[in-house]
């Protein structure tokens, strides 16, 4: 596996405080499909194909661009680990900058809450990473 920078570390940081303090909806791997094509579809996005593996020790999740789908790893994951996955494909990047946080944000305010996302705002911000304004996270690009 290769190295996380700093920025992807404090990234991923963040994303776990949020998921410790309120948490988002538990998903089956199995069953996630129907509930992104949702997302998919109110988004006006592609649905990307989704492949199910067995647990890995480090990586959650992965989306790859070139074959449009995501990676989930394990019986189950969560609402934020799918969206965190089709925000690296809806922006068209796989680096985690404000780019791909600002997209993040703007998923999770729609498809998990607004506390959930003003939180993770508010958290990357605290952290010292850039990002737009919260108002922005409420349009879609």
């Amino acid at each position: 596996m290769a190295r996380r920078s700093p920025e992807q570390e404090t990234v991923y940081r963040c994303e776990d405080l949020v998921e410790s303090a309120i948490g988002s909806r538990a998903l089956d791997s199995r069953l996630v499909s129907h509930w992104l094509e949702r997302v998919c579809e109110r988004e006006d996005v592609d649905l990307p194909g989704i492949v199910v593996l067995r647990a890995a020790p480090v990586l959650l999740a992965s989306a790859d661009a070139d074959s449009h789908s995501i990676c989930l790893r394990g019986r189950t994951t969560t609402a934020a680990t799918v969206l965190h996955e089709l925000a690296h494909l809806t922006c068209g990047t796989d680096s985690h900058g404000v780019l791909f946080r600002d997209e993040f944000v703007r998923l999770a305010r729609a498809h998990i809450s607004v506390e959930w996302a003003a939180l993770l705002h508010r958290t990357y911000v605290e952290h010292g990473l850039e990002m737009s304004p919260w108002p922005a996270s409420a349009h879609r690009r």
